[in-house]
């Protein structure tokens, strides 16, 4: 180990040595053989809550119980033999209480060898339990005479050898002059500072130890300060974080585990295979870790309620509420109302208090589907429910807070709307925090024939048909069909399509003949664009495709089912369900 001689050769060295002494993070008493403590620093004090009077000239025996302090000496005594040991131990406190600490102990001789004093160093290693190992060092001067400086050389020394981090010293200049055996380990032959010599540098470094094995470690460099705040030198430490390091890698390994588990629950709840789906999967499962609001985007019966029910059953909040209500099927009184509440006698009719939507989802989530077609004097009142967290009912006189996670949904061009200003900019970006688009299935092919099992299992559960003649599923032309529709309806038309299929078939299979006519007869039209409505085909409007039909060929069955693309049996049975005769 270098001597730091000329440290002990300038002025003042008994201040410098309880400047290094106070100036690391551990603790220090100085006690002679009979556990009275002669001297503490300032850690020691701070660690365990009291006054350096309360502690010099005191024993230690005072702080203890009778039998913690007995199993001290039991521990510490066949251990002073050796001169210099270790052990842990609890240590206590003003508040009560009792922190773990290693205990690092030299005993200080004579000239002629006899045990004179024994220094104490105490390392509290709660935060080493768990992997967190304190930086810590000490020195501190108690002479100036040239017999006590080596004394408190060896001290100093002893401290440092008992930190588990790689401490190092330095002068101004950045020339070696102590190291602990745990830094020379680590650093090998390196004489030099690894960070600036600059008094609170911090940088993360991967050093390969003698050893051979690569760790990563938290450096940090401080000044030492004397008496007067003048920095004469520079401690280095270097904590090693390795562990934490591997565990933050193990917990986001966790994460990902746990999202690609969710993955699937929320698969069996959204069918999707398609690319575009899986990112809608993956947004879906991080909006759920967050509690901001979202805005759903796309057409109508692409599901927007079913991706809003997945956030909230994923969400920290699925075992409160889920509430949805439709902006768009309500008046704007009644609805406003319905959001917000109402007091009794608030306008006729009002016979009783109605606590609102937003007070029934309290601490869940609120659904607010077409939220584009809400009245402006709705919207500031939405959007001071969501700015202010709270409610007032309609004819109430207070107000009332609320904890709602609001989901919102439209099939609309919010910003299109804006523009017209007929939705209000704050309220859009209020609301649209989180944008989440769910793509047309036409943009999305793949997702057709899962989404048609998928019905295909629901449905056919409803089924009447005897377990012998039950549907095994689509026949090639059938499948060939629903692919190449264009989907205005989207998934909710897809889920009519085959209920109607189930109900019109007679086979093992669904053939062409099974599904609805406008189904067949619009196919390859993918790039048509949706109406505005974007709402799907009823039967009502095959219906009214036959008896066009049928009208146009003077109702000669053969020429209509030849112009549907259908069989003429296929023909007669829908006429005859649709009462045509």
């Amino acid at each position: 180990m270098n001597d730091p001689q000329h440290v002990y050769d300038t002025p003042n060295p008994r201040g410098h040595y309880r400047a290094l002494l106070d100036s690391l993070n551990i603790g220090y008493t100085l006690q002679d053989m009979d556990e009275n403590i002669l001297d503490v620093n300032e850690t020691l004090i701070k660690m365990v809550g009291a006054r350096r009077d309360q502690l010099v000239g005191h024993n230690n025996r005072e702080f203890y119980s009778a039998t913690e302090f007995a199993r001290l000496r039991e521990i510490a005594l066949p251990l002073q033999e050796q001169g210099a040991y270790q052990f842990e131990f609890i240590l206590p406190t003003a508040t009560g209480e009792r922190i773990p600490v290693l205990y690092n102990s030299f005993i200080n001789r004579d000239s002629e060898g006899h045990p004179e004093t024994i220094n104490v160093m105490i390392t509290d290693i709660r935060e080493q339990k768990r992997i967190q190992a304190d930086l810590e060092s000490a020195n501190r001067a108690l002479s100036e005479s040239r017999e006590t400086l080596e004394r408190e050389k060896r001290k100093l020394e002893a401290i440092l050898f008992g930190i588990g981090d790689c401490v190092t010293i330095f002068d101004l200049d950045g020339k070696l002059l102590l190291s602990n055996p745990r830094g020379m380990q680590t650093r090998g032959a390196g004489a030099k500072p690894l960070l600036p010599l600059k008094s609170g540098s911090q940088k993360e470094l991967t050093l390969s130890t003698a050893g051979g094995d690569v760790r990563r470690f938290l450096g940090v460099l401080e000044a030492i300060r004397d008496d007067e705040g003048t920095p004469f030198a520079f401690v280095e430490i270097l904590k090693d974080i390795t562990d934490q390091v591997r565990l933050g890698e193990r917990e986001q390994e966790l994460v990902r585990m746990r999202r690609e588990i969710r993955r699937g629950v929320l698969k069996a709840e959204m069918v999707g295979v398609s690319t575009v789906m899986e990112k809608v999967f993956d947004l879906i499962l991080r909006c759920a870790e967050v509690d901001s609001t979202i805005l759903i985007l796309g057409e109508t019966g692409v599901g927007k309620e079913l991706a809003a029910r997945a956030i909230h059953s994923q969400s920290g909040r699925k075992a409160k509420p889920f509430v949805a209500v439709n902006c768009g099927a309500l008046p704007e009184a009644l609805l406003e109302s319905e959001l917000f509440g109402h007091v009794k006698g608030a306008f006729t009719g009002a016979i009783s208090e109605h606590a609102g939507l937003f007070r029934e989802a309290q601490g869940g989530t609120l659904f607010l589907d077409e939220v584009g077609d809400l009245t402006g004097p709705l919207q500031v009142k939405l959007l001071r429910a969501l700015q202010e967290r709270e409610i007032r009912p309609v004819g109430g006189d207070r107000s009332h807070a609320v904890d709602v996670r609001v989901v919102a949904a439209t099939n609309k061009d919010l910003k299109e709307l804006v523009d017209q200003s007929r939705f209000r900019h704050d309220l859009y970006y209020r609301i649209a925090v989180i944008p989440l688009v769910i793509p047309p299935l036409r943009e999305r092919p793949e997702d057709i024939l899962p989404l048609v099992e998928h019905f295909l299992r629901k449905h056919g559960k409803k089924s009447k048909r005897s377990s012998a003649s039950l549907l095994a599923g689509l026949d090639h032309n059938a499948q060939q069909a629903l692919l190449e529709y264009s989907w205005p309806g989207n998934i909710r038309e897809l889920e009519n399509a085959i209920e109607h299929a189930l109900a019109m078939a007679r086979g093992p299979l669904i053939t062409p003949d099974d599904l609805p006519v406008h189904v067949l007869t619009g196919g390859k039209r993918r790039d048509e664009k949706p109406q505005a409505t974007l709402s799907a085909r009823s039967f009502e409007a095959e219906r009214q495709v036959i008896t066009d039909t049928l009208r146009r060929h003077n109702g000669n069955r053969t020429l209509a089912a030849r112009d549907l693309g259908v069989s003429r049996t296929t023909l007669w049975r829908k006429i005859t369900m649709y009462h045509l005769l």
